[in-house]
């Protein structure tokens, strides 16, 4: 199965998206890497193994339109059979494309999405998200797409600017009611880094300084 990734990215930290490249790189399976650059001056990644498309403009769409882009890519010059998503914050745990990958092959599925787990901004692992749960909520970063459902992937740019922050939920609900073939692995093999005060009040602990304090279930992207 050839699988891609697509990572959209504007102001994030270097380190972070060294973190998230290196952990596509160190994926039990083998995935191409798509880095798109939202409208910033590139990244300098050393040793960058994949493609990096540098846009010339910030879309401002919470990375949706960077995205359709990326899958556009995956899609006409690697002839991808999977394509998922990672932001440039996150990083995937080693298997995470594997055990989504083999499940999707062995039920023929569409669309399959796993569990997150949150961590600190420092990196370190602090709980299982109990809101992503694959019914009523999803995250980009644990998503992949798989070719019988490419057609649906346009839904990144249908949503206003009003409602961008959400693709990703109307996403995964407009493969639901298209029928697609869909299934959600409740194991977190997604390290999310969350800045949301919410997160910190669910583990009872408390939050960073400058800790979002706005409720964000699915949590903030940039614009």
């Amino acid at each position: 199965m050839k699988i891609c990734v697509v990572t959209p990215y504007y102001q994030e930290s270097l380190e972070w998206l060294l973190h998230a490249h290196a952990s596509v790189k160190s994926q039990t399976i083998e995935a191409r890497h798509i880095l798109v650059c939202d409208g910033a001056r590139p990244a300098q990644i050393p040793d960058f193994q994949g493609t990096h498309i540098v846009l010339q403009r910030n879309y401002r769409d919470y990375g949706n339109t960077p995205r359709l882009i990326g899958c556009y890519n995956a899609i006409t010059a690697y002839d991808a059979d999977a394509i998922a998503f990672l932001d440039a914050d996150n990083w995937y745990y080693p298997d995470h494309l594997k055990s989504l990958s083999v499940l999707a092959a062995n039920t023929q599925l569409g669309a399959v999405a796993s569990a997150r787990m949150l961590h600190r901004l420092d990196g370190t692992p602090m709980m299982k998200c109990p809101t992503v749960d694959g019914g009523a909520y999803i995250d980009t970063s644990c998503l992949m797409v798989l070719r019988p459902a490419f057609r649906h992937l346009i839904a990144w740019v249908l949503e206003g600017q009003d409602t961008a922050a959400e693709t990703d939920q109307f996403l995964w609900r407009l493969l639901r009611e298209s029928g697609v073939p869909m299934a959600f692995v409740d194991r977190p093999t997604v390290a999310y880094r969350t800045r949301h005060q919410v997160h910190y009040d669910q583990a009872r602990e408390a939050g960073p300084p400058g800790a979002v304090l706005r409720v964000d279930l699915h949590g903030e992207r940039y614009q």
